[in-house]
């Protein structure tokens, strides 16, 4: 039997009082990464964190993205449908 797996795409700032750079460096200090590095990633959302997660894996890690300010999405990668269009050239 098989499991789903899912992934956990970073999408933005949560509304509240804590400022961007300080979202970005409470991001940093959780991933270990550089501030420059969060910043980036910041600019790139939608932005996966990471994939091929359990289900209790993929909502810890967006328990902890959201405590930090931050918004993220858990998809389920059951049905993969990046990089399918539907525009006919």
């Amino acid at each position: 039997m098989t499991t789903n797996q899912f992934r956990v795409k970073l999408t933005g700032y949560a509304a509240g009082n804590k400022g961007q750079y300080y979202v970005e460096t409470d991001f940093a200090k959780l991933f270990k990464i550089s501030h420059d590095k969060a910043k980036t990633i910041f600019k790139s959302i939608p932005y996966t964190i990471k994939e091929n997660l359990t289900a209790t894996e993929a909502d810890q890690y967006k328990a902890a993205i959201e405590q930090i300010g931050a918004t993220c999405v858990v998809e389920n990668m059951k049905h993969n449908l990046d990089g399918l269009s539907i525009i006919d050239d």
